[in-house]
């Protein structure tokens, strides 16, 4: 089998807005703390071919996805359909759209990044060489914790007792604490690897205004510095829970709490690869397509009666355009005009009753006994467990936000009725699925089968 992997620069200038952290926030960047990247791997055996296009961004809408691997197929010869396009999901990047009031989008920065990304995809097809694989799966400790049961400690704990070295989460079965790894050689050296853990990339936070691609971004330029010409991709795992243990702080805090973090993970990959061990590549296969999952029935009616009482709110006497006025943190002057905006774009997405489904991507790669399940959304930890038990591969990775945005909430995320399962749909401008929780895995273990056949 034989690999090329390679990496082209997509840093914004400064001045455009950065994602997340809440709505309407401003965040123009003032200065680049560490540049961002594209990276690419390209997988060929034979008369199959892949390619993994990873960028160090918060997500990319469906529309912008498919742009992308139309720009990859262009330029490399490869079909739209072979290519496998992911996300970092760091905050701290700029925004590219998707999310309604999570950043405004630069025009001029989303029409050059298919190209932009398309350039380091090129290059690594250029560098395609017969490659040794090794793989490893080692303890990646005390990075992750479950935000859903960690009652907020990754807010309010003293930033001292988050990062000592000996913390640990207090309900740890709650994350996946595991990383892995999948690392090429060529002539002794490496070329490439790509570390697959279920975390959120926000140690970054509102109160700081720096380009960089968080933890994991971080810890792979030290990866990549320590071995030159490698190329090092970060593959987000099920993580739709899960954040570090040190999230939303001031700007002083957030910048220790990045070098002790991405330093931490940093060590843990060099660990995966001291402990990697030769793998057999077998068979190479790529699958891709769009599913549909069922949505709550919002009935055009309800809709519209939520614009009304959404747009009284806005016209009312003493009205102010401040985000926070209101009820913290779900009842805000900000995250009611996020939930405007979705209930407007959806409305408008209805024909007669029927309500919009847009598709969600889903996407397989397998590496011999190593098989990536990609899918749009950001899948929660808890979903996790029933896809490993239906895979027939013996490495199986679940890669959150693959060609899409969104959320794969849980069923009891989805029983608390409040951010994940009320708003994130109308941030994305979606209705809520109905049962994501039951669906999303058995397509994901049909997609594994595929793969193995």
């Amino acid at each position: 089998m034989n690999a090329g992997f390679a990496q082209a620069d997509i840093t914004p200038r400064l001045g455009v807005q950065l994602v997340g952290y809440g709505p309407y926030r401003n965040r123009a960047a003032q200065k680049v703390l560490a540049p961002l990247a594209a990276r690419a791997m390209a997988v060929t055996e034979g008369w199959r071919r892949a390619l993994l296009v990873n960028l160090e961004l918060c997500g990319t809408p469906r529309d912008l996805a498919i742009r992308i691997r139309e720009a990859v197929a262009r330029r490399t010869g490869f079909k739209p359909d072979e290519v496998f396009v992911t996300s970092t999901h760091t905050h701290s990047g700029p925004a590219i759209g998707g999310m309604l009031g999570w950043g405004e989008p630069d025009a001029i920065y989303v029409e050059t990044l298919p190209s932009r990304v398309a350039e380091a995809a090129e290059k690594a097809v250029k560098a395609l060489a017969p490659v040794e694989w090794r793989y490893a799966e080692v303890p990646c400790e005390g990075i992750a914790i479950n935000r859903e049961t960690d009652r907020g400690g990754w807010m309010f704990d003293p930033i001292g007792v988050r990062l000592d070295p000996q913390w640990r989460p207090a309900r740890p079965q709650d994350t996946d604490p595991t990383l892995r790894l999948l690392a090429a050689y060529a002539g002794g050296n490496l070329v490439g690897l790509l570390h697959h853990f279920g975390c959120h990339a926000v140690v970054g936070s509102e109160q700081t205004f720096d380009v960089h691609g968080d933890f994991a971004g971080l810890a792979s330029q030290e990866i990549e510095r320590a071995h030159p010409g490698a190329t090092a991709i970060f593959l987000p795992g099920a993580m739709g829970d899960i954040n570090p243990p040190v999230c939303h702080r001031a700007e002083k805090e957030t910048h220790r709490a990045l070098r002790v973090l991405s330093r931490k993970y940093a060590s843990v990959i060099r660990r995966g690869l001291r402990a990697a061990q030769p793998m057999t590549a077998g068979a190479l296969k790529s699958v891709r397509r769009d599913v549909s999952f069922s949505r709550k029935p919002w009935m055009r009616a309800f809709v519209q009666r939520r614009i009304r009482e959404l747009e009284k709110i806005f016209a009312a006497p003493g009205v102010t355009d401040i985000t926070t006025v209101g009820q913290p943190p779900l009842q805000t002057n900000g995250l009611h005009m996020v939930r405007l905006q979705g209930f407007r774009a959806l409305l408008a997405g209805y024909k007669g009753r029927k309500g919009p489904n847009p598709p969600v991507s889903v996407q397989g790669l397998r590496i011999g006994p190593v098989a990536l399940l990609g899918v749009g959304l950001e899948v929660f930890h808890s979903l996790q467990a029933p896809i490993l038990a239906g895979s027939p591969h013996p490495h199986t990775w679940v890669v959150s936000l693959s060609g899409g945005v969104g959320y794969a909430p849980d069923a009891r995320a989805c029983a608390k009725k409040g951010y994940t399962d009320d708003l994130v749909p109308l941030i994305v401008a979606e209705r809520p699925y109905a049962k994501v929780y039951a669906e999303l895995p058995r397509e994901l273990i049909r997609l594994a089968r595929e793969l193995a056949d």
